[in-house]
């Protein structure tokens, strides 16, 4: 008799980042009006391992009932809106293949707030299967509509004034993962191999929140108590390493004071370094990164320089001194490039011509680039 084995199953969940800015933002929305305007397409991955190319479709908002045209009057988002100041969108998926589960959240920066935005719930795997998303749902605010046929309240609605000329929307996309499965006589040596590398990270998740039983070292932030591990912070960190290995005062304390970043920051920190991850929401990038370069932590450093939308230009020299300092040649090579589009505008910077003249190595990276 033959036994056979079979398994079937799905990958991590996969989470895709899409950062799109719309200039002369108000123009386009008067011209291509309630047939509205795609953006460049991006890719997520599906159950079958493809790549799924994906638009966002962004189109004015006019009337809530569009077979029988009653016009919008006015609205109430928070206090009474004219239309003469602020004009309605919304924001749909387009293009969805078939088959294609989807679940994420969206930003969207107006007037100097974030608006928050969502469809289904990837944690609970709560997904959405459509040809078009339609739309978003607005978490910050629901919208009531006003026109002649009386009021109606909407949550996929957005309002913008008039002379925001520029909008910026983050998305996360995220698909449940591809489904895997096989059969034969015996376990492979992949399934072993995963069920092992599965094994080992749950058991470094469960001695991160259950430290207080095994702790044998303690990381202190603004009266806050961090238990943690000392072969686990050696393991992670060569700076840290070295601080135990040389058997300074925090080995012999047995606590290490962290003062200069937020204990939320610290939470983070340790999160990473036990899970390999940061699963919320950073409130201070700055900080997250100057901790990363602080205790050499490169894989940190690089989940956050790839979180940032966009770097500011007075953060331009810094990110780059990071990032040749770490070397995190992707990162590097992209600031060169932001620097060379506009390097008369550099080179009048005098904090940026003195952080150059520290590393006059990078000057020889950019002659080659």
């Amino acid at each position: 008799m033959a036994e056979i084995w079979g398994t079937r199953g799905l990958s991590p969940a996969n989470k895709s980042v899409f950062n799109y800015k719309v200039e002369n933002f108000q123009r386009l929305l008067k011209i291509c009006g309630k047939s509205g305007f795609d953006s460049p397409s991006f890719d997520v991955v599906g159950l079958d391992g493809k790549m799924h190319p994906l638009k966002l479709k962004i189109k004015h908002y006019s009337c809530y009932n569009c077979n029988e045209g009653y016009p919008v009057s006015g609205f109430y988002e928070g206090g009474e809106r004219s239309m003469d100041e602020f004009v309605l969108f919304q924001v749909d998926i387009t293009d969805i293949p078939a088959g294609l589960l989807l679940a994420g959240t969206f930003d969207v920066e107006l007037d100097g707030k974030t608006i928050l935005g969502s469809i289904g719930n990837a944690e609970k795997d709560q997904f959405e299967r459509s040809n078009t998303i339609e739309s978003f749902t607005n978490k910050s605010s629901t919208v009531t509509i006003r026109c002649n046929a009386g009021s109606i309240e909407v949550c996929n609605i957005f309002s913008v004034a008039t002379t925001k000329d520029k909008l910026e929307i983050k998305v996360q996309l995220t698909t449940p993962g591809i489904m895997i499965g096989s059969t034969s006589l015996v376990p492979n040596d992949q399934s072993v191999q995963e069920v092992g590398m599965n094994r080992l990270l749950a058991d470094f998740k469960f001695l991160l929140t259950s430290v207080d039983n095994y702790a044998d070292f303690s990381i202190v932030c603004q009266g806050q108590n961090f238990p943690c591990h000392e072969a686990i912070l050696r393991a992670r960190s060569p700076v840290l390493d070295k601080m135990f290995l040389q058997k300074m005062n925090e080995w012999r304390s047995r606590e290490m004071i962290m003062d200069d970043v937020k204990k939320e920051t610290v939470g983070y920190f340790l999160e990473f370094v036990y899970k390999g991850e940061v699963t919320k929401k950073v409130k201070n990038d700055d900080e997250l990164i100057y901790v990363a370069d602080k205790y050499n932590i490169v894989g940190l450093l690089e989940l956050c320089l790839h979180r940032l939308p966009e770097v500011e230009e007075s953060k331009v020299v810094d990110m780059l001194v990071l990032a040749d300092r770490h070397n995190l040649q992707d990162f590097k090579k992209l600031m060169m490039q932001r620097v060379l589009k506009d390097k008369t505008k550099f080179l009048k910077d005098e904090d940026f011509v003195a952080k150059l003249k520290e590393t006059p190595h990078l000057l020889m990276d950019f002659f080659q680039l």
